[in-house]
């Protein structure tokens, strides 16, 4: 049996959609995300489920109840709230229902034991959740040697490179001491939580990969792997090895 991989989406109210609205009624909320997560559990080995935000964070629990792998998708800010700050210039839209949920959905995993991979916002939430801090706006509050937020250039565009800390489940997969990714974010970690052990960086130093000291299989990362994974085989490691983790948990508790 394939394990079952829980994937976060996107909340879209309807007044979000008024004047773009390409599918659904007038009236409508929409769940929404993006496909190549979906793609890239498969291609892993997994079974793709996507998860819809709740209004009754109580339905966290009995959705991590029923998942082998919880992936932390990409989306909107994370309200600054959830890391003690106000928020500053610069951040972007912050839906205070995804943070929630998700925050629930998290708590509900590591009760669990299932494994859990964050990516983009996903990474952030992690480190926010183990006592960690974000710059708002890279841009404003930090001088990066390059240009984070370069979605513009696609989504599969090396952007910059990052080195890779020896040990960590990110070197595994990848086999490298340096690697180039993709960059589509405009947040980024300021103090990563004492938890976690940062597993990749960013020539100037910024956090873009990490994992849990203590509770295993517990990673994540800043750039998009799964836009990748198409174009650039070795980032299919990543969701392999997830898939796998989570399938040895399926195993173990069948």
């Amino acid at each position: 049996m394939k394990p079952l991989i829980g994937i976060t989406t996107y909340f879209v109210s309807d007044e979000e959609l008024k004047g773009r609205r390409v599918r659904g009624a007038r009236g409508q909320d929409m769940l929404m995300a993006n496909f190549d997560y979906a793609r890239s559990v498969h291609e892993g080995g997994g079974i793709p489920v996507a998860l819809p935000i709740l209004t009754d964070t109580r339905a966290a629990a009995d959705l991590a109840a029923r998942v082998d792998g919880l992936l932390l998708a990409g989306g909107e800010d994370l309200a600054p709230a959830l890391f003690s700050q106000d928020a500053q210039p610069g951040l972007g839209v912050v839906i205070e229902r995804r943070d929630r949920y998700e925050w629930a959905l998290l708590e509900a995993a590591l009760i669990e034991g299932i494994p859990v991979f964050g990516i983009c916002r996903g990474f952030q939430l992690l480190n926010v959740y183990f006592g960690g801090t974000l710059h708002q706006d890279l841009a404003t509050y930090y001088s990066p040697e390059v240009a984070h937020n370069s979605s513009a250039l696609g989504r599969e565009a090396l952007v910059h490179e990052v080195l890779l800390t020896e040990g960590t489940i990110l070197s595994s997969c990848y086999g490298v001491r340096t690697l180039w990714v993709n960059s589509l974010h405009h947040q980024g970690v300021d103090v990563l939580a004492a938890a976690l052990v940062p597993a990749a960086l960013s020539r100037e130093g910024l956090v873009e990969g990490f994992q849990h000291r203590t509770i295993g299989n517990v990673f994540g990362v800043q750039w998009h792997p799964e836009m990748m994974t198409e174009r650039y085989a070795v980032h299919r490691n990543l969701f392999r090895y997830f898939v796998e983790k989570a399938k040895d948990r399926y195993e173990r508790n069948s």
